[in-house]
């Protein structure tokens, strides 16, 4: 079995956040569609603590600067958005072949993702079995 093979089966999921594999990390927890790593944790924790200590007018600066980023800030975070639509997009594709493997049809997957039968068959009917 060729290596990659080998690491796709092994890999459960990644953290939506670092982008590290479950194997790496020392804990995985999983949300409605994403997961967070231990790492993470640790690093939103201080994030939350610092925020607690910042005054009103340090935090209205700081939501300032996030909304008045320069074109170029926005330019340069968009590969980081795009790694992380396609992984979550490639996380749909794996749980939607799964469903598909255990006998879920169309009517079926797009219930449960709140869409038309027809917008289901068009977005997931094209998706290889992995």
């Amino acid at each position: 079995m060729p290596a990659t093979a080998t690491t796709r089966e092994e890999l459960i999921a990644s953290c939506s956040f670092c982008g590290k594999p479950d194997a790496t990390v020392q804990r995985l927890v999983a949300g409605p569609g994403v997961y967070i790593c231990n790492e993470c944790v640790e690093l939103s924790a201080a994030i939350v603590a610092d925020a607690a200590r910042t005054t009103s007018e340090e935090s209205s600066r700081r939501r300032s600067q996030y909304y008045e980023r320069s074109t170029k800030d926005i330019l340069a975070m968009l590969p980081a958005f795009i790694r992380s639509a396609e992984r979550v997009e490639s996380e749909l594709t794996g749980w939607v072949n799964r469903l598909r493997e255990r006998g879920a049809d169309s009517k079926t997957i797009a219930g449960a993702a709140g869409m038309s039968i027809d917008a289901a068959r068009q977005r997931f009917e094209s998706a290889p079995l992995e």
